[in-house]
């Protein structure tokens, strides 16, 4: 009898042999047979596939489903990984009680089958296991950030009331709680915004021109760059209609760009590029920021981490962009340029319809 067909008619025997080796090791002995077996049948069968094409498979839903299972029911990753071992083990030794010999080409298919077993059950069950986390994390952080949001809009609100009623003895004092003031309220409204985009939120998409996105995002800049004499260009050759959520890809774009403006050394420049090509459109911003420091780069977009050499800030900017372009199904990276300054590539896959009209000097 051939591995293939030991397999298939001797199954249950194999599964009994499994469950001996991990009951009470890998898995509690409280747990239900059903559970503890779940998708084994099916994945036995496919190694039986696999030894009669006598071709190594290239995937498993059926591990990946297993391992999704198995994170529902609380199992380690380690666990799931030896689980796989255990059903390699108890194939081999029910073939040496049958006196089967195993071929070396069957022995090099069956082993690639469990090796694919436990990729796919590792990458599934790390995927969703990574995804309840950061839903769990984006609930807390929205939960905060409402929480602070009301008292904070009691406290501008007073103080407007404070400044028309001509009650600040001192205007300066006044200006500084009020720039406080709005600087925590900006905070707090990205963190909601991040929050909302890692919990997945539906894309509200609708037409706008390139160019528009590119101009609201120098606008938001302005007086930043004004105050560091840092010079804003934007460089556009054609000009084209999307269909995106406005407002997310409005706040990434105003955050990379105010990002490159705060680290842009006084009287230097920050440029925004823009071009168009097979479906996607991808937006540079270079800024003088004199590059990254080491390791920066793997870290730039993990919310709270400052790339400020000072590590001034609270990070959110370049996590809030990821994120933005996570939801459009886009791609946001960067480029490190060693004593010069870096650019924020922000790619998103989406079909450009040319605007004739807006062929121009680029500015």
């Amino acid at each position: 009898m051939n591995l293939a067909d030991f397999v298939s008619t001797h199954r249950e025997h194999v599964i009994r042999r499994w469950t001996e080796k991990v009951t009470g090791t890998l898995h509690p002995t409280s747990m239900p047979r059903l559970e503890l077996v779940d998708h084994l049948p099916t994945f036995l069968e496919e190694i039986a596939d696999a030894l009669r094409a006598r071709e190594s498979p290239e995937r498993s839903p059926t591990a990946a489903e297993h391992g999704v299972q198995r994170l529902g029911l609380g199992f380690s990753l380690d666990s799931v990984v030896r689980e796989y071992g255990a059903l390699r083990d108890s194939i081999i030794e029910e073939c040496a009680a049958e006196s089967i010999v195993i071929g070396l080409h069957d022995r090099e298919v069956l082993f690639d089958c469990v090796i694919t077993g436990i990729a796919e059950a590792v990458s599934e069950y790390a995927h969703q296991r990574d995804a309840e986390l950061q839903r769990q994390t984006s609930e807390h952080f929205a939960f905060v950030a409402h929480e602070l949001r009301n008292p904070l809009g009691n406290a501008i609100s007073a103080l407007t009331l404070l400044r028309e009623g001509n009650m600040i003895a001192d205007e300066r004092l006044g200006e500084i709680l009020g720039r406080g003031l709005t600087r925590m309220h900006d905070l707090i409204e990205r963190s909601l915004r991040l929050a909302q985009i890692g919990s997945g939120i539906t894309l509200h998409r609708e037409k706008v021109t390139l160019r528009a996105l590119l101009e609201d995002a120098e606008t938001d800049a302005a007086a930043s760059a004004r105050a560091k004499r840092v010079g804003l260009a934007i460089h556009l050759e054609t000009d084209c209609e999307l269909d995106v959520d406005v407002r997310l890809v409005h706040s990434a774009l105003a955050n990379l760009v105010r990002n490159a403006v705060k680290f842009t050394h006084d009287g230097g420049d920050v440029e925004i590029r823009a071009r168009s090509e097979g479906g996607r459109i991808a937006i540079e911003v270079e800024d003088r920021c004199g590059g990254l420091p080491p390791g920066a780069v793997e870290q730039a977009f993990a919310p709270f981490v400052s790339m400020g050499p000072d590590r001034t800030g609270f990070g959110l900017g370049l996590a809030i962009a990821k994120q933005a372009a996570d939801a459009h199904g886009g791609t946001i990276r960067v480029q490190n340029l060693p004593g010069k300054g870096c650019i924020f590539v922000l790619e998103l896959p989406t079909v450009a319809v040319p605007v004739a009209s807006a062929e121009g000097p680029s500015r």
